[in-house]
Protein backbone atom coordinates (compact mmCIF):
# COMPACT_ATOMS: atom_id res chain seq x y z
CA UNK A 1 0.00 0.00 0.00
CA UNK A 2 2.51 2.32 0.73
CA UNK A 3 4.39 1.83 -2.62
CA UNK A 4 0.73 2.83 -4.06
CA UNK A 5 0.60 5.92 -2.16
CA UNK A 6 4.23 7.19 -2.73
CA UNK A 7 3.67 6.71 -6.33
CA UNK A 8 0.33 8.18 -6.74
CA UNK A 9 1.55 11.08 -4.96
CA UNK A 10 4.73 11.75 -6.88
CA UNK A 11 2.20 11.44 -10.11
CA UNK A 12 -0.24 14.10 -9.01
CA UNK A 13 1.70 15.68 -6.60
CA UNK A 14 5.48 16.09 -7.40
CA UNK A 15 6.46 19.32 -5.79
CA UNK A 16 5.13 18.59 -2.22
CA UNK A 17 6.33 14.63 -2.46
CA UNK A 18 9.36 16.09 -2.69
CA UNK A 19 9.87 18.12 0.20
CA UNK A 20 8.61 14.47 2.22
CA UNK A 21 11.00 12.91 -0.16
CA UNK A 22 14.04 14.84 1.01
CA UNK A 23 13.48 14.73 4.51
CA UNK A 24 13.68 10.45 4.27
CA UNK A 25 16.59 8.74 5.43
CA UNK A 26 15.53 5.30 4.89
CA UNK A 27 17.47 3.20 2.18
CA UNK A 28 15.56 0.64 2.59
CA UNK A 29 12.26 2.52 0.61
CA UNK A 30 15.05 3.37 -1.97
CA UNK A 31 15.48 -0.15 -2.90
CA UNK A 32 11.90 -1.58 -2.34
CA UNK A 33 10.43 0.92 -4.24
CA UNK A 34 12.28 -0.02 -8.02
CA UNK A 35 12.58 -3.59 -7.05
CA UNK A 36 8.59 -3.59 -6.81
CA UNK A 37 7.59 -1.27 -9.31
CA UNK A 38 10.09 -2.97 -12.01
CA UNK A 39 7.87 -5.91 -11.74
CA UNK A 40 5.02 -4.16 -13.65
CA UNK A 41 6.91 -3.87 -16.91
CA UNK A 42 8.30 -7.16 -17.03
CA UNK A 43 5.06 -8.83 -16.13
CA UNK A 44 3.48 -6.69 -18.92
CA UNK A 45 6.00 -7.98 -21.08
CA UNK A 46 5.40 -11.78 -20.32
CA UNK A 47 1.48 -11.80 -20.57
CA UNK A 48 1.78 -9.21 -23.11
CA UNK A 49 4.17 -11.35 -25.48
CA UNK A 50 3.69 -14.70 -24.05
CA UNK A 51 -0.01 -15.21 -23.96
CA UNK A 52 -1.68 -11.61 -25.72
CA UNK A 53 0.48 -12.24 -28.69
CA UNK A 54 1.81 -9.99 -31.19
CA UNK A 55 0.32 -9.40 -34.73
CA UNK A 56 3.04 -9.68 -37.65
CA UNK A 57 1.99 -8.57 -41.17
CA UNK A 58 1.64 -11.36 -43.06
CA UNK A 59 3.12 -13.95 -40.96
CA UNK A 60 0.01 -13.71 -38.70
CA UNK A 61 -0.72 -13.95 -35.75
CA UNK A 62 2.68 -15.03 -33.46
CA UNK A 63 2.90 -15.59 -29.24
CA UNK A 64 6.38 -16.26 -27.63
CA UNK A 65 6.88 -19.41 -25.96
CA UNK A 66 6.70 -19.44 -22.19
CA UNK A 67 10.01 -19.36 -21.91
CA UNK A 68 11.34 -17.02 -24.10
CA UNK A 69 8.22 -14.78 -22.40
CA UNK A 70 9.74 -15.32 -18.95
CA UNK A 71 13.33 -14.83 -19.95
CA UNK A 72 12.10 -11.79 -21.64
CA UNK A 73 10.52 -10.88 -18.69
CA UNK A 74 13.68 -11.31 -16.97
CA UNK A 75 15.99 -9.06 -18.84
CA UNK A 76 13.40 -6.29 -18.97
CA UNK A 77 13.46 -6.47 -15.17
CA UNK A 78 16.74 -6.49 -15.04
CA UNK A 79 17.95 -3.81 -17.32
CA UNK A 80 15.30 -1.87 -15.51
CA UNK A 81 17.16 -2.24 -12.17
CA UNK A 82 20.44 -1.66 -13.82
CA UNK A 83 19.43 1.83 -15.86
CA UNK A 84 17.66 3.51 -12.33
CA UNK A 85 20.64 2.47 -10.74
CA UNK A 86 23.08 3.92 -13.61
CA UNK A 87 20.87 7.03 -13.80
CA UNK A 88 21.95 7.81 -10.03
CA UNK A 89 25.18 7.52 -10.84
CA UNK A 90 24.87 9.89 -13.58
CA UNK A 91 22.63 12.33 -11.48
CA UNK A 92 25.55 12.44 -9.10
CA UNK A 93 28.48 13.02 -11.65
CA UNK A 94 26.40 15.68 -13.55
CA UNK A 95 25.76 17.54 -10.44
CA UNK A 96 29.34 17.44 -8.87
CA UNK A 97 30.29 19.03 -12.41
CA UNK A 98 27.93 21.99 -11.75
CA UNK A 99 29.19 22.14 -8.13
CA UNK A 100 26.13 21.06 -6.49
CA UNK A 101 25.18 19.50 -2.97
CA UNK A 102 23.94 15.73 -4.24
CA UNK A 103 25.21 12.99 -2.85
CA UNK A 104 24.61 9.43 -3.66
CA UNK A 105 21.40 8.89 -1.40
CA UNK A 106 20.02 12.04 -3.03
CA UNK A 107 21.06 11.50 -6.37
CA UNK A 108 19.30 7.53 -5.87
CA UNK A 109 16.08 9.77 -4.93
CA UNK A 110 15.73 11.63 -7.78
CA UNK A 111 16.31 8.97 -10.01
CA UNK A 112 13.85 6.27 -8.47
CA UNK A 113 11.19 8.21 -7.91
CA UNK A 114 11.56 10.03 -11.49
CA UNK A 115 11.38 6.28 -12.73
CA UNK A 116 7.96 5.77 -11.49
CA UNK A 117 5.78 7.30 -14.55
CA UNK A 118 8.31 5.11 -17.46
CA UNK A 119 7.67 1.89 -15.11
CA UNK A 120 4.08 2.57 -14.68
CA UNK A 121 3.98 3.62 -18.78
CA UNK A 122 5.60 0.06 -19.92
CA UNK A 123 2.08 -0.99 -19.12
CA UNK A 124 1.51 -0.49 -22.16
CA UNK A 125 3.70 -3.56 -22.96
CA UNK A 126 0.68 -5.51 -21.91
CA UNK A 127 -0.84 -5.18 -26.16
CA UNK A 128 1.77 -4.65 -28.24
CA UNK A 129 0.24 -2.98 -30.67
CA UNK A 130 -0.18 -0.43 -28.34
CA UNK A 131 3.56 0.01 -27.06
CA UNK A 132 3.69 3.35 -28.46
CA UNK A 133 2.00 4.77 -25.56
CA UNK A 134 5.19 4.20 -23.63
CA UNK A 135 5.69 7.76 -24.63
CA UNK A 136 3.59 8.84 -22.16
CA UNK A 137 7.04 7.94 -19.05
CA UNK A 138 8.64 11.15 -20.59
CA UNK A 139 6.44 12.60 -17.71
CA UNK A 140 9.55 11.31 -15.42
CA UNK A 141 11.39 14.20 -17.28
CA UNK A 142 8.59 16.82 -15.24
CA UNK A 143 9.19 14.73 -12.04
CA UNK A 144 13.35 15.52 -12.78
CA UNK A 145 12.33 19.36 -13.09
CA UNK A 146 10.68 19.55 -10.30
CA UNK A 147 12.95 17.35 -8.23
CA UNK A 148 15.99 18.63 -9.17
CA UNK A 149 16.03 22.20 -7.27
CA UNK A 150 14.46 20.44 -4.05
CA UNK A 151 17.12 17.62 -3.72
CA UNK A 152 20.21 19.07 -5.19
CA UNK A 153 21.50 22.48 -4.08
CA UNK A 154 23.12 24.00 -6.79
CA UNK A 155 24.43 27.81 -7.79
CA UNK A 156 21.63 29.77 -8.90
CA UNK A 157 23.18 30.51 -12.08
CA UNK A 158 24.32 26.70 -13.04
CA UNK A 159 20.45 25.43 -11.78
CA UNK A 160 18.82 25.37 -15.21
CA UNK A 161 21.62 23.77 -16.81
CA UNK A 162 22.05 20.80 -14.01
CA UNK A 163 18.81 20.29 -14.84
CA UNK A 164 18.41 19.93 -18.73
CA UNK A 165 21.86 17.91 -18.20
CA UNK A 166 20.05 15.64 -15.91
CA UNK A 167 16.68 15.29 -17.83
CA UNK A 168 18.78 14.61 -21.02
CA UNK A 169 20.74 12.03 -19.66
CA UNK A 170 17.48 10.36 -18.63
CA UNK A 171 15.31 10.37 -21.43
CA UNK A 172 18.84 9.04 -23.12
CA UNK A 173 19.08 6.23 -20.52
CA UNK A 174 15.63 5.60 -20.97
CA UNK A 175 15.81 5.15 -24.58
CA UNK A 176 18.84 2.66 -24.44
CA UNK A 177 17.34 0.67 -22.11
CA UNK A 178 14.38 0.49 -24.47
CA UNK A 179 16.47 -0.25 -27.51
CA UNK A 180 18.22 -3.37 -25.52
CA UNK A 181 15.20 -4.44 -24.07
CA UNK A 182 13.35 -4.43 -27.70
CA UNK A 183 16.40 -5.80 -29.49
CA UNK A 184 16.47 -8.77 -26.76
CA UNK A 185 12.54 -9.44 -27.15
CA UNK A 186 11.92 -8.52 -30.97
CA UNK A 187 15.30 -10.43 -31.58
CA UNK A 188 13.42 -13.48 -30.09
CA UNK A 189 10.36 -13.08 -31.63
CA UNK A 190 11.90 -12.75 -35.42
CA UNK A 191 14.42 -15.70 -34.48
CA UNK A 192 11.14 -18.18 -33.13
CA UNK A 193 9.24 -16.48 -36.68
CA UNK A 194 12.02 -17.46 -39.62
CA UNK A 195 12.71 -20.96 -38.11
CA UNK A 196 8.81 -21.80 -39.38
Amino acid sequence: MWIYNRAREILLYPKTSWEKIREENDIRLLIIYPIALAVLPSLAVYLGYGMIGLRMGPVGYYRMSAVNAFYSALVVYFLTLIGIAALAFLIQVIANYFQSECDLLKSSKLAVYAATAPLLANIFQLIPGIRILNMLGLYGAYLLYTGIPKLARTPADKEQALIFSVIMAGIIMAVLIDFLTGQYIFGIVYSEVLTY
